[in-house]
């Protein structure tokens, strides 16, 4: 009896872990669509841990998910990816910009005082 009562047990938790990943992806896309270009290298970097957790467990489990919560699933990491894109594409250019002025004082210490 207790085995089956575990069988049981488990199984319930497998199918709530299952059913609740898609809302787990769909927060964290929300979250990084929502403040992602703020964030600092740590919170990318909790927030990508999160992101494979999740894609991992997806992996693991796809048989679960019906058609209905793939879509949610695949949209929300694809959400999720853009937004780490657009929030390094942010960096880059800020990198780019700071490359820029550096070489404008260059070319202007290159040229000298005209005045001379």
């Amino acid at each position: 009896m207790k085995k089956v009562l575990f069988m049981l047990l488990a199984m319930f938790l497998m199918a709530s872990c299952t059913s609740m990943l898609p809302k787990q992806f769909t927060a964290l896309a929300d979250k990084v669509e929502k403040n992602g270009a703020s964030f600092s290298k740590e919170q990318w970097d909790k927030a990508s841990e999160k992101f494979n957790d999740l894609v991992e467990q997806y992996n693991q489990n796809i048989d679960k998910f019906n058609a209905d919560q793939k879509k949610e699933i695949n949209s929300a990491i694809g959400r999720f990816q853009a937004a780490s894109i657009k929030a390094g594409l942010g960096e880059v250019g800020k990198s780019i910009e700071g490359v820029l002025e550096g070489a404008k004082g260059f070319l202007e210490g290159l040229g000298g005082d005209k005045e001379e």
